[in-house]
This record gives structure tokens, C-alpha cells and sequence, in this order.
């Protein structure tokens, strides 16, 4: 495949090798026609339109240079609370917890009116929790090494509930099996397609899992998640809407697409590779003042009406 990336510029160290890089802001619509130019592509594929205006203006950019224009959403987007734990691609999709996942849906919409009224070939692609090298999936935060120190400082953590929801997790290397199969795929126009791994695992056993590849117990503390909604709103809201509730995903539709989509890679093996790259250089090991700071105060309110 020959692969273009558009992209600002910001970071002109991490273009692999054989990769075009054309350099614009996807938000400067002027900006990114300008470096495009002439050029015509098989397939477009959009990881940063977040709200509606961003996947309009990607219609306009894109509209008859395009055989085919993926748009990355978000399994947050099905409905909250949940009314069964297995997701399937039919599953309606509603959050009042989260805007986030309320502008991915209109997103959406965005896609499905224009794919009725001029014939714009997209497919909508909804991962889960994605992870790749240097991640550490939690529910607080999972790009930076946080709660990593936290558990290696042998400080307090928390988990959302009773730690027993069950979570899917999915390696980037096996979403990219399942992303590239739809590259190209006409039987995946106009349909939305769920990628993501078959691995379902507690939030404890998440936890224990990252705590083994640190080679450091955990020191875990469940708070409910409404309660940290009180405390945090802002975080409160990403787990209401998206990490507190049991999420598993029927993907049969993309296996059918893309045959050769599986699990490959369980989360003990993926997040040990992460965490030793992160450990190799501690220049990597970034810890989120805020989010730090937000963990601390949680635990100072539930411990001030939970003495245990």
C-alpha cells in the first residue's frame, strides 16, 4: 500500500519510513486542499474529527477524491446505561454522561445523512480501548505513567466499583488487522463496523496485570463511580460514560468483513511490552500532574465517609 499521512508537521521524527507526509492542519480545510492538491486516494481515514463540523468539512475536502472515507468513532457512543452487556453494532446509540461520545454520535448522523443524499462512501469504524506501545490502559488515563508511578511509589490507586466489570481491551496491532481489512472493502460501505479484541478481563485484573509487568503489587481502593462523579465531574463523566459498565463486543460482523481479524495479542504479553518500553527510558515515564492530583483528592472524600 502507499501510505500519505497528513499531519501538522509537529513531531517530523516519527513519519516511518516509505510514508508521504503532507503537512497541514486537517481543522484548516484552505490548508489541507492546498497540500493535497490534485492527488486522489482509494481510502481516507479520519482518527481526529470529534464533532460534527470537523466531519462536514472532511465531506467537502474529500467528496470525489475519495473511493471510500473511514471515520474512527467510539464504542462509548452505545447507549448508557447499558440494557445488555454484549455490543453489537445494532445496539442505539445514546450517552447522557459523556460529550465526547454525544459529538461521535452526531458524527455519525453527519455520515449517514450524506451517505442518503449524495452518495458519500464512508464507513464508520467503533474501537473500544485501544492500546499500543508506551500505553497503560486505565480508567483515569492511559497515554501517560501515572498510575504506573503511583503503583511503583507504592502510593494508593483506585478502581471504579467493585473492580469486577468486565472491560475489552484491544492491541493496536490487532486494530490495525481489522482497520487495514476494511481499507478498500465495498461490503463495508455505508456500514458501522466494531474493532475490537475478543480479551475481556475485571478492572482488577487489569490492574494486576499492569502491577506484574511493573513488578509491584497494586495498592487498590474501589470507589463508586457516581461518587467520584460528585468529587471529579469531569472524570466522573468519562467512566459513567464509557469504563464503569461491563462492555463486551459480538464483532462477528467484522470477521465476516475481514476473515484474517483476530486476537493475537492477550493483554499480560501487550502490556508488558509497553511498560518495558516506557521503564527502558525514564524520559518516557510522563506523569499527568492533574490527573495525580485528582486521584489524591478522590481518595481524601471517600476516605472522609469510609473509614476502611
Amino acid at each position: 500500500m502507499e501510505v500519505w499521512h497528513l499531519n501538522r508537521g509537529s513531531r517530523p521524527g516519527d513519519a516511518p519510513g516509505g510514508v508521504v507526509s503532507l503537512n497541514a492542519d486537517i481543522r484548516d480545510g484552505t490548508a489541507a486542499a492546498r497540500v493535497l492538491g490534485d492527488e486522489r486516494f482509494d481510502a481516507v481515514v479520519d482518527f481526529v474529527a470529534y464533532q460534527g463540523p470537523h466531519v462536514e468539512s472532511d465531506i467537502r475536502l474529500f467528496g470525489g477524491r475519495t473511493a471510500q472515507y473511514l471515520f474512527v468513532s467510539s464504542a462509548s457512543a452505545y447507549r448508557k446505561p447499558p440494557v445488555h452487556h454484549v455490543l453489537t453494532e445494532s445496539t442505539p446509540l445514546s450517552n447522557p454522561y459523556w460529550q465526547y461520545s454525544r459529538d461521535k454520535i452526531a458524527c455519525e448522523r453527519v455520515l449517514e445523512e450524506a451517505g442518503r443524499t449524495s452518495g458519500f462512501p464512508f464507513t464508520i469504524v467503533r474501537p473500544s480501548h485501544t492500546y499500543g506501545r508506551g500505553w497503560i490502559p486505565t480508567p483515569f488515563t492511559s497515554s501517560d505513567f501515572t498510575v504506573a508511578r503511583r503503583i511503583l511509589e507504592g502510593r494508593e490507586i483506585i478502581v471504579p466499583g467493585d473492580g469486577q466489570a468486565l472491560w475489552t481491551l484491544t492491541h493496536a496491532r490487532d486494530f490495525a488487522v481489522g482497520l487495514v481489512g476494511l481499507l478498500g472493502n465495498t461490503a463495508a460501505i455505508g456500514e458501522a463496523v466494531q474493532v475490537t479484541g475478543d480479551e475481556a478481563l475485571t478492572w482488577d485484573a487489569i490492574h494486576a496485570a499492569i502491577g506484574a509487568a511493573l513488578g509491584a503489587a497494586p495498592r487498590i481502593v474501589h470507589v463508586p463511580s457516581d461518587f467520584i462523579a460528585k468529587v471529579d465531574p469531569e472524570t466522573g463523566a468519562r467512566l459513567l460514560g464509557d469504563k464503569a459498565w461491563t462492555s463486551l463486543f459480538d464483532c462477528s460482523k467484522l470477521k465476516r468483513l475481514v476473515p484474517a481479524f483476530r486476537t493475537t495479542v492477550p493483554f499480560a504479553q501487550g502490556i508488558r511490552e509497553s511498560v518495558d518500553w516506557l521503564l527502558a527510558e525514564p524520559a518516557r515515564q510522563l506523569v499527568n500532574p492533574a490527573i495525580d492530583a485528582a486521584l489524591d483528592r478522590i481518595l481524601v472524600a471517600w476516605r472522609g465517609i469510609s473509614p476502611s
